[in-house]
């Protein structure tokens, strides 16, 4: 019996495996394994040595023990395994349930954010498109508004945004930016209305036909480019000094007729008798060459682009063309008829007075000497252009009075002078291009006063010429 139990103890032993996870360091697992065998086996030995010694043990009492050693152990290790999967199957579920439970939440979060931005983005669009549109600004009433010269982007803005022209800054900067309308914009005064939409406002503000502060002079026929370049300042249209210089430079030379010029170096002013009178309209603050290019404009339309009816001709002709059929230049024409304009006192006057000086001219190849044998004809001896370029001696500085001295003064020189002294109008023109006949050289004036208009006295000798200045007044 005691043999029994023992070998069944000791098969047991050897089929037994512990199925625990320990830590075994650096040991060889064979030894480990062979350790732990011997020593379980020797301590059954002891174990079966002392029960088998006792009395009174049954086979009833040895199976009961082969039942209780048969359990320990494999069946702790076997049921702690099944805890642990069970326990690591619960934490994943757990661990699941609670990542679904946070992906929701994520989404809720997420979705309403994604629903809140696009709706902060929907109205912050849908403003701009408004304001761009010019829908919801007020839509009736117009504003003055004033531009400054060279003015960029961010000042017109600022100034179309202070007048509550537009709402929104940065989004009339955006499209000026992308439809390439950052500059171009005109100096002035405008008038605009509070419901255009962006691209009407840029439109508006970058054409000068738009705007308010236009100003209109009236240029007498006679008055020289001094008493312009005065107008000019006195109305805030440009400086004198900007205007003078442009007048004096050869910035026009794409006019033809500016840039043919034959003695533009003995000129005082290039360009006058060019800047024909007449009424215009300019804007407060407008660029000098513009101001320019309308009277030069201007004077190419009537000289050389307006054709009319001409006593003796068959066909219209323009006053170029008829210069060229009394065989004059232009620019001597211009001379003569700003003489012509400056002398005379009424148009009857000019016609007079330019067959006048059409004999004495006639006079320079046979060195001033007339038919009636009189000298000294080439020398114009007009009064208008002793000071030139200023209108009378008071006009001359007080620190170049004394020593000044014209080279337009036809009492020094034969001829006509380097150029015109005045801007002639029209009239003066067409007399300038009609060669009267008539037997006189001399002429004078009597001034007129507040009750009697100017008279005028003609002469065909000196001693005719010395009775009427008698009678003008002008000689004792």
């Amino acid at each position: 019996m005691s043999d029994e139990l023992e070998r069944k103890r000791q098969e047991r032993i050897a089929n037994f495996k512990l199925d625990l996870d320990f830590d075994s360091g650096d040991a060889d697992p064979a030894e480990t394994d062979a350790g732990a065998a011997g020593s379980v086996t020797e301590n059954e030995r002891t174990f079966a040595a002392e029960n088998s010694s006792e009395e009174g043990l049954t086979e009833t009492d040895s199976s009961e023990l082969k039942s209780y050693s048969s359990m320990p152990v494999s069946g702790m290790a076997t049921v702690d395994k099944k805890s642990l999967k069970r326990a690591k199957k619960t934490d994943r579920k757990r661990r699941r349930k609670k990542a679904k439970k946070n992906r929701t939440v994520f989404r809720i979060v997420w979705i309403a954010m994604v629903v809140f931005i696009s709706v902060m983005i929907g109205e912050f669009i849908m403003v701009g498109v408004n304001d761009m549109l010019g829908v919801g600004r007020e839509q009736e009433g117009k504003v003055t508004i004033t531009i400054p010269e060279n003015a960029d982007l961010n000042t017109i803005t600022d100034i179309l945004y202070d007048s509550n022209v537009i709402n929104e800054k940065w989004i009339f900067k955006l499209y000026a930016t992308m439809t390439k309308a950052t500059s171009g914009f005109t100096q002035g005064t405008f008038e605009i209305e509070k419901n255009k939409d962006y691209q009407a406002l840029i439109n508006y503000m970058q054409s000068d036909m738009n705007r308010t502060d236009v100003v209109t002079i009236r240029f007498t026929e006679g008055m020289s480019l001094k008493q312009y370049a005065k107008l000019l300042n006195d109305a805030k249209v440009c400086k004198a000094d900007e205007f003078l210089a442009a007048c004096n430079s050869d910035r026009y030379d794409e006019y033809e007729f500016i840039k043919n010029i034959p003695n533009a170096d003995k000129r005082e002013i290039k360009l006058e008798g060019y800047l024909f009178p007449d009424t215009y309209d300019f804007y407060v603050g407008e660029k000098v060459d513009s101001v320019i290019e309308k009277f030069l404009s201007n004077y190419r339309r009537k000289i050389y682009g307006t054709k009319s009816r001409v006593a003796g001709y068959d066909k219209k002709m323009t006053v170029a063309e008829r210069a060229e059929t009394i065989g004059m230049s232009m620019e001597d024409v211009l001379t003569l008829a700003s003489l012509i304009q400056a002398e005379a006192a009424n148009k009857d006057d000019m016609y007079m007075i330019s067959a006048i000086l059409h004999n004495r001219l006639a006079t320079i190849p046979n060195d001033g000497v007339n038919a009636n044998g009189e000298s000294g004809l080439a020398y114009l001896q007009l009064d208008s252009t002793k000071y030139y370029p200023y209108a009378s001696l008071q006009d001359i500085p007080l620190d170049i009075r004394s020593t000044f001295k014209s080279k337009y003064n036809t009492y020094d020189i034969e001829g006509l002078p380097p150029g015109p002294i005045n801007n002639p109008g029209l009239e003066a023109i067409e007399a300038a291009l009609t060669v009267g006949k008539t037997d006189n050289y001399y002429f004078c004036h009597k001034s007129a006063t507040d009750t009697e208009p100017a008279v005028a006295y003609y002469a065909k000798t000196m001693e005719e010429h010395i009775e009427n200045l008698k009678k003008a007044g002008l000689k004792p």
